[in-house]
């Protein structure tokens, strides 16, 4: 957050000396995280927009049940990022302060795992116990890659009439979710066995993020227009 905070400050500086741009700067807050707006006018009804965003949610604990390939219980540790990086165009159609949006976005979230096995668990037919397996840790990715994001939303134009404005936006961003997990062999199952049965994981895994493809984009904010 930091980091944004002042690649922020750095952009809106540049942004600020040069006279000739209408610009604005905000602040908003919704389900990619909290940040920071940058708006620059480049048409009477266009503003080009640098979004930027991220929170963190470090120490959730969470039961996790798996099923499928593999059956069992664990018990996880989640560190959570949301956040997203995007460039934007916003059209103010009506020329007031209503306007569709299109552009790209990377969502930024990620998770951090780390578990242990509870239960007596089945790994294809391999039947283990929590001592057979050492802790299990994994990684999760929302998207690698910038995505397209279409929207609508509200606020005042970068150079119209200066002032502050209430904003919002309501939007979908397509993502592309990844799982990554590794654990050691530590009993009666090889390591193949567990590497084996941990790519079976991450492929349930991934089936169940499916529906988080396409993620909802919903913030408000408040904006000041130069």
């Amino acid at each position: 957050m930091k980091k944004i905070i002042g690649l922020g400050f750095g952009l809106l500086f540049f942004i600020s000396n040069a006279s000739a741009i209408d610009f604005g700067v905000g602040f908003k807050a919704g389900t990619v995280g909290a940040g920071i707006d940058l708006s620059a006018a480049v048409a009477k009804t266009i503003n080009v927009r640098l979004s930027l965003t991220s929170v963190d949610l470090e120490g959730e604990d969470e039961t996790i049940t798996v099923g499928d390939s593999v059956e069992g219980d664990f018990d996880a540790e989640l560190d959570l990022d949301f956040g997203a990086n995007a460039l934007l165009v916003d059209w103010f159609i009506f020329n007031g302060g209503f306007h569709f949006t299109a552009g790209m976005m990377r969502h930024t979230g990620a998770a951090d795992i780390t578990g242990e096995l509870t239960s007596t668990a089945d790994f294809d037919g391999i039947t283990i116990t929590p001592g057979d397996i050492g802790t299990i840790r994994g990684d999760v990715e929302f998207a690698d890659s910038y995505q397209p994001y279409i929207g609508v939303g509200w606020g005042r134009k970068a150079g119209k009439n200066g002032g502050f404005s209430v904003t919002a936006d309501v939007g979908i961003v397509l993502l592309d979710p990844s799982v990554e997990l590794e654990a050691t062999a530590t009993g009666v199952v090889t390591q193949a066995d567990v590497d084996a049965s941990l790519r079976d994981m991450e492929a349930d895994a991934e089936d169940d993020l499916d529906a988080f493809e396409a993620w909802p984009v919903l913030a408000i904010g408040v904006n000041y227009a130069f």
